[in-house]
């Protein structure tokens, strides 16, 4: 069922679509094919999450963390940005970016 997980992100993204000026972010489906998850790392102009991007239906759905010390998480999310690395706990199916 990793083609309606994509679905979801991708009708998501299209939601999105009026927050690509504040927004750019990775999502990726990872796991095994019927048995996987959502992470995704997102880059936000300005501090915090805009409250345009709050607004989005189904953002609510997931859980966000901020990153607070860049630095210390710059391997994370350049694997991340990469779709591969150590720091991604399962092995990436598929992905999307939106920009």
């Amino acid at each position: 069922m990793q083609f309606m997980t994509a679905n979801l992100i991708r009708g998501w993204f299209q939601r999105m679509e009026h927050v690509r000026k504040y927004a750019f972010g990775v999502a990726l489906i990872i796991g095994e094919e019927k048995r996987h998850d959502i992470v995704a790392l997102w880059v936000f102009r300005g501090k915090g999450m805009p409250e345009i991007v709050a607004a989005v239906e189904d953002t609510e759905l997931f859980d966000w963390e901020e990153v607070a010390d860049v630095a210390a998480q710059r391997e994370r999310i350049t694997d991340y940005l990469c779709w591969e690395g150590p720091t991604i706990p399962k092995p990436v199916l598929e992905g999307r970016v939106f920009k």
